[in-house]
């Protein structure tokens, strides 16, 4: 009752688990099962609420008196990401068995196999779905079994059991702090920025990889953050292999849920960056027509971000719509039909003496290409008559860009005109 009422003390609450074993034996005459479910957790909340080694003590204390010393215990299952076997957290236990996600035993009992996703969407009518259940949820590799995100099937399958039409979405973000991928960003130096952008385009990184590590040892290296990442879930290996003693992991992102979570991250990680970061020259040579020192200061922005997607027109759009977010006392406008089409972003002020901004962005294929690009988009802005409701507002003179991008660089052309 004391437990019950949260009333209980350290101790209780510490053999709380082998204490409602013995009153199960005692009813039933027969030995307890004890199942634990994520029992790595409530380590991970604590390392982030800064409690981290209490738990670590508590813990082993729950664990010994359950699973170690427990005379009504017939076996025992737990599950989680990590072993955090550095902590002894499993100290004297009697025959412990571990099937870590490299191993080949229970590998399909991770997640629903290809059958398994296929039956769900028969028996709800929704085979047609198959292909963007595949893209968005499946991908992860457990030993030898290729598996799907459990949670996240049976959330998209009841969705579309209500409409037909739904999208899909990254139900599993919802279940996760993600506050490892979002660390992963912030202390990114200029090589794992490079491995970021690789993962999110698509690409393989390879990695040592061990088992034993614990949330005390994340930021002693770069590589434990990848390791931990993996077995987290945010990465999956594609192969491995041994060179003498070490086992080196080739990891990609699993899908295009996972996916959604570095993206989200990453422009999370810029629009932060952006807040704390002085724009003042950048808005000035932008609002002035300071087409070179323009040009530098985005392309030392540039240099400094993560692509968090392929580097199409979008990245890009998005890209500048963020740098443009703390830009004061001006209209910032992005695909509104103007002429015979849409502009890209338009930037004005109140004050129609204030010249008005149209910006055109283009993607180059080849550095050599920006030049071209620029061009290019300066004409679609006359050919199509971006300027012509700016009259309309009051506005007698605009100032018309055309920046082009290629990677991490840009170019950047500027033409001043009157308005009729």
């Amino acid at each position: 009752m004391r437990i019950a009422k949260e009333e209980g003390s350290e101790q209780e609450y510490a053999t709380s688990i082998r204490f409602l074993s013995e009153c199960l034996t005692k009813c039933y005459d027969a030995k307890t099962v004890i199942l634990i479910d994520e029992y790595d957790a409530p380590l991970e909340n604590s390392w982030f609420a800064g409690f981290y080694d209490q738990m670590i003590s508590f813990i082993r204390s729950v664990f010994e008196s359950a699973l170690k010393t427990n005379p009504c215990l017939e076996f025992a299952v737990m599950t989680g990401c990590l072993r955090v076997s550095k902590e002894s957290l499993f100290t004297g236990l009697n025959n412990l068995e571990i099937h870590s996600i490299l191993s080949d035993a229970y590998g399909e009992h991770f997640g629903f196999l290809q059958e398994e996703a296929d039956q769900i969407l028969q028996d709800y009518h929704r085979t047609e779905k198959q292909m963007e259940l595949k893209e968005w949820y499946d991908g992860y590799l457990f030993g030898n079994a290729e598996v799907y995100n459990p949670w996240s099937v049976i959330n998209y399958v009841k969705a579309l059991s209500i409409n037909p039409a739904a999208f899909p979405s990254p139900y599993w973000k919802n279940t996760s702090s993600n506050a490892i991928v979002k660390d992963l960003v912030e202390r990114a130096d200029f090589q794992v920025k490079s491995e970021i952008e690789n993962l999110i385009a698509g690409g393989i990184i390879e990695k040592p990889v061990h088992e034993d590590i614990t949330y005390g040892d994340i930021y002693d290296s770069e590589d434990n953050l990848w390791n931990f990442l993996f077995f987290t879930g945010y990465l999956k290996q594609t192969s491995v292999r041994m060179e003498e003693d070490i086992q080196y992991v080739r990891l990609a992102i699993p899908n295009r849920e996972v996916r959604y979570i570095y993206n989200s991250t990453v422009m999370n990680w810029f629009r932060d960056l952006i807040k704390t970061r002085d724009m003042t020259a950048l808005y000035q040579a932008l609002l002035s027509g300071e087409t070179e020192s323009f040009q530098k200061e985005l392309s030392e922005l540039l240099i400094n971000s993560i692509s968090y997607m392929d580097g199409g027109e979008a990245f890009y759009h998005g890209f500048f719509l963020g740098i443009l977010e703390n830009l004061k006392e001006y209209l910032v406008t992005s695909n509104r039909e103007a002429g015979l089409g849409r502009y890209d972003i338009a930037i004005r002020s109140l004050n129609v003496s204030k010249s008005p901004i149209i910006l055109e962005l283009k993607v180059s294929d080849t550095y050599k290409g920006m030049e071209t690009a620029c061009d290019a988009a300066l004409k679609q802005i006359e050919v199509n008559h971006y300027n012509d409701w700016l009259p309309e507002e009051g506005y007698t003179e605009v100032l018309n860009y055309g920046i082009a991008f290629f990677k991490k660089q840009c170019r950047v052309k500027s033409v001043r005109k009157a308005l009729v």
